[in-house]
């Protein structure tokens, strides 16, 4: 049953931080890759990737491709009909090349999917279905050296995506680019990249005073207001949600003091952090959907932890602060006041709030074998689901 499966979703960028798609990872309550994926109806099937891989660019709907794990039973499961226009197959590495398997690979390439080989390492038997092949994954963790040049050069007399899996830092991502890499798997883009003598820019400094006044129990409209009138752009769009059939208000509100007293103080938290993320900072979009939906998760889960749905809506979002503003996350007290508790989670996961946070960023990220088990994972799920939908309705009512 497709409710008993757990999902997470691992973002595939290019050279220049955009996302082009997204790995479905996935197992059942067995801890198997599950058939029951593509034996549900092709219609669930189809709202569930869409779920799982739309997003907001530019202001417009898209639905990337899925990247998904196929063995040797999956490559000759009957898949539907729709999935050549949406998912990448990626043959795992046990998957043996064959004279059926070949022939299968040819199929669904004829099909419309595009071919993808997960952690792939050479050998001459790929020759051939090489030319059949759209991208190649390099698990950049395991290879390494010269067995990572040797695959390299054995792969290119053929025409063929580099995609670099696993790559966790800036520094990682430009070297991988340099060897020629046009894709990358990992979460490189939530790392800050310190520039010495690099300075914040004005929408930055707003943001972290914003942040830093939403952190303060004693935070009044006015203070608010003050705040958010500094940035034009984050003051008008702040009005045109309000204004948007979002609210179906009876009459229109036109000033940043109306619009606070009308939401109310958690629903502007809310609305001055998705407005703020979506397109004021120089930042990768990935970032700002992942800790948009981080956030939501916290804030849905927060029961579970005794913690404040507010406080830590403002964590999720805070758990990103370092790549938000390029600064150390040891560093970040500097910048905005946080309380001892809110800093223990966020430098060590210690405390309720700490350990809700490192079961969000667990579940999200696939590491679920690092639960904690104080929730059950089906909470941990419609939590995610529920929060990506969220994310994505919010950065569109933003791009308003």
């Amino acid at each position: 049953m497709l409710e008993e499966i757990l999902l997470a979703r691992q973002p595939i960028l290019d050279v220049n931080y955009e996302t082009i798609g997204y790995e479905l990872l996935y197992r059942d309550v067995n801890g198997c890759p599950p058939g029951e994926l593509f034996d549900a109806t092709a219609a669930t099937c189809q709202v569930l990737i869409n779920a799982f891989t739309g997003v907001l660019h530019k202001g417009q709907m898209r639905i990337l491709p899925a990247f998904m794990n196929v063995n040797e039973d999956l490559l000759f499961h009957e898949l539907p009909s729709f999935a050549a226009d949406n998912v990448v197959l990626e043959i795992v590495e046990d998957v043996p090349i064959n004279k059926d398997t070949i022939a299968k690979v040819r199929e669904l390439s004829k099909k419309g999917f595009k071919i993808a080989l997960d952690d792939f390492v050479w050998n001459n038997k790929f020759e051939a279905i090489m030319d059949t092949v759209d991208i190649v994954k390099i698990d950049v963790l395991k290879l390494k050296g010269k067995a990572l040049f040797h695959t390299l050069e054995k792969l290119a007399p053929y025409n063929v995506t580099l995609l670099a899996e696993k790559v966790e830092s800036i520094v990682e991502f430009h070297r991988f680019r340099k060897l020629g890499f046009k894709l990358f798997q990992g979460y490189f883009f939530a790392y800050p990249e310190i520039i010495e003598g690099q300075r914040v820019s004005g929408s930055e400094l707003v943001m972290m005073e914003l942040l830093s006044e939403l952190n303060n129990p004693d935070v009044t409209p006015e203070n608010l207001e003050k705040i958010i009138s500094k940035d034009p752009r984050l003051a008008l769009r702040l009005l045109k949600i309000v204004n948007s059939a979002t609210f179906s208000l009876q009459r229109s509100i036109s000033t940043i003091n109306e619009a606070i007293i009308l939401l109310g103080l958690a629903e502007l938290k809310r609305w001055a952090v998705v407005v703020s993320l979506s397109g004021n900072l120089d930042i990768p979009d990935e970032l700002c959907r992942e800790l948009l939906i981080r956030a939501k998760m916290c804030e849905s889960m927060a029961s579970y932890y005794n913690s404040e749905p507010g406080l830590s809506f403002l964590m999720g979002i805070l758990s990103g602060a370092d790549a938000l503003f390029s600064i150390p996350m040891i560093e970040l007290n500097n910048h905005i006041p946080i309380s001892d508790a809110v800093s223990d989670a966020l430098l060590h996961r210690e405390g309720e709030l700490g350990l809700m946070l490192n079961d969000v960023i667990s579940f999200s990220h696939y590491q679920w074998d690092k639960l904690s088990g104080q929730v059950n994972e089906n909470h941990l799920l419609k939590s995610q689901n529920n929060a990506i939908q969220w994310a994505l309705e919010s950065q569109k009512a933003a791009s308003i």
